[in-house]
């Protein structure tokens, strides 16, 4: 399944390549662009703040619309006994751009596959014999990451840019979800 996805993911990527290509002929305007992010993210259901970093990658094949791709990493540390739970993901991306003045707004998801993971320490408090266990849980899956983004240009080759996006799962195999804060710099690669 997952090399199924894979192989979707890079086919899809060769396709953008040459539609950026093919347009990049007949206008000037086509950019490629691309950076890291830092990224912070709030977890309900274990209480806790995810940190991670990551990064995207996208062509503009049109006035107002981009496609690319993106992964990233995101981790967290909870219950203060050596639990913990990490997820990593990415895929290709598609989003439309809103242009004013020197911002762009953006509105966008990106499907594609991750593995998430989680290590959680247990105390068995209610027997004679009081000992603790280790519970350990790892799953692949395809992952939706429906997003927003805000960009502003301050120079012709750098943009700083925040995003919130939440990373969800069609299976329900995410263990733990939450809105994900990004705060990061993309640079113009090709004017």
């Amino acid at each position: 399944m997952i090399k199924k996805l894979i192989r979707i993911q890079l086919l899809i990527l060769c396709l953008s390549f040459i539609a950026f290509s093919s347009f990049s002929q007949n206008s000037h305007d086509a950019k490629l662009i691309g950076g890291m992010y830092l990224n912070s993210g709030y977890l309900n259901s274990i209480d806790d703040i995810a940190l991670g970093i990551g990064g995207k990658m996208s062509f503009k094949v049109c006035n107002n619309f981009r496609i690319g791709c993106e992964g990233y990493g995101s981790s967290a540390t909870y219950k203060k006994d050596g639990s913990f739970y990490s997820i990593g993901w990415g895929g290709v991306l598609g989003e439309f751009i809103f242009p004013y003045k020197k911002s762009l707004f953006i509105v966008g998801i990106t499907l594609g596959g991750g593995n998430n993971k989680q290590m959680e320490i247990v105390v068995d408090n209610n027997s004679s014999d009081s000992f603790d266990y280790v519970k350990w849980d790892k799953k692949g899956s395809f992952i939706t990451s429906p997003f927003i983004s805000y960009e502003y240009k301050i120079s012709s080759k750098a943009n700083l840019s925040a995003k919130l996006d939440y990373v969800t799962s069609p299976s329900g195999d995410i263990f733990h979800k939450g809105i994900r804060l990004y705060v990061g710099c993309l640079f113009n690669m090709i004017n």
